[in-house]
């Protein structure tokens, strides 16, 4: 009977330590990791504003690289995505983000190298949305509460 016990605790042991393991893993990335990785802003990926639409084909996801925006997206005081494409496209994700509800509230800037506006379902306005070159592409950015 002790032989047997024995035998089963290796087996119950090994899987709850896994289990431990994997855990204080998740709690890491959670805590720590995440906000470590390159795109640590992009909750939902594949997709733009936290699963609002899929992303563009031709679209590729990036994160600002300030010490700053990790602190203040890690916190929850701000949300961010930035998103860059081939050529001068600023108004690239502006369909999209009309078609989920957003509507422009406010032009800032528009110019021949730089597009800005606030966008909203209501005021004030949810959602800044900012596009400028980089090289030879557009960087566009999504920030917001």
């Amino acid at each position: 009977m002790t032989a047997r016990l024995v035998a089963r605790r290796g087996p119950l042991g090994l899987l709850a330590a896994l289990i431990l393991t994997a855990a204080l893993a998740w709690t890491w990335w959670a805590q720590v990791g995440r906000w470590q990785a390159p795109l640590y802003c992009i909750a939902q990926r594949g997709t733009v504003w936290n699963g609002l639409f899929p992303l563009l084909e031709g679209a590729s996801p990036r994160c600002p690289r300030s010490a700053t925006y990790r602190r203040e997206v890690r916190d929850g005081l701000t949300r961010v995505e930035q998103y860059r494409l081939e050529g001068w496209q600023p108004l690239a994700l502006m369909g999209p983000l009309r078609d989920a509800g957003y509507g422009l509230l406010e032009d800032e800037t528009g110019g021949p190298d730089h597009y800005s506006v606030f966008l909203g379902r209501v005021n004030p306005a949810e959602l800044y949305y900012t596009a400028v070159p980089d090289g030879t592409g557009t960087l566009i950015t999504l920030s917001g509460p």
